[in-house]
């Protein structure tokens, strides 16, 4: 039986949960390496470190838990069988690339970017063996997941933006 092929069932509470935290958290580790770019070799080694860990533990829980739920949303509406859960945990094992972020990041880091575009696919492959779907259909859910969250974060800026222009 497949890696995504044992998501089709729904986990008793708790289970799991250790494996889709610490994939949660290498997302979260990946994306602010990403987003820090050189800045963070002008630290010393043990801010760097924590730097990496605080950024990637706030992150890998954003990730999993707003992308989670643009996703399990769209997954709902698209005729999805199961629970929102399980969308997020295909999304957390989706993750599984991005593991060896810290590594590649030492190397050369626009290779984040390679690990990224499998992560991606991966969640693709998964929406399809999980919910038996065809890859254009899950490739829809992912593309309307994030059209979904983009709105939605224009939307808040706006609103963000008036707020802050009638205040004056």
């Amino acid at each position: 039986m497949g890696l995504f092929a044992r998501l089709r069932e729904e986990p008793s509470e708790g289970e799991r949960s250790e494996l889709v935290a610490g994939l949660a958290f290498a997302a979260g580790v990946a994306a602010a390496l990403g987003f820090a770019g050189d800045q963070l070799r002008d630290l010393d080694a043990l801010d760097s470190l924590v730097w990496i860990f605080v950024t990637g533990l706030a992150l890998g829980f954003a990730l999993y838990w707003i992308l989670g739920w643009a996703l399990g949303s769209v997954v709902y509406r698209l005729g999805g069988n199961g629970s929102r859960r399980r969308a997020r945990h295909v999304l957390a094992f989706s993750f599984a690339p991005l593991t060896i972020a810290l590594v590649v990041w030492l190397i050369w880091p626009p290779l984040l970017i390679a690990l990224a575009a499998a992560s991606v696919a991966l969640l693709v492959v998964g929406l399809r063996e999980v919910y038996g779907w065809s890859a254009a259909r899950s490739a829809g859910a992912v593309a309307l997941s994030v059209v979904w969250l983009a709105a939605l974060a224009v939307a808040v800026l706006s609103v963000l933006v008036l707020l802050g222009r009638l205040g004056e």
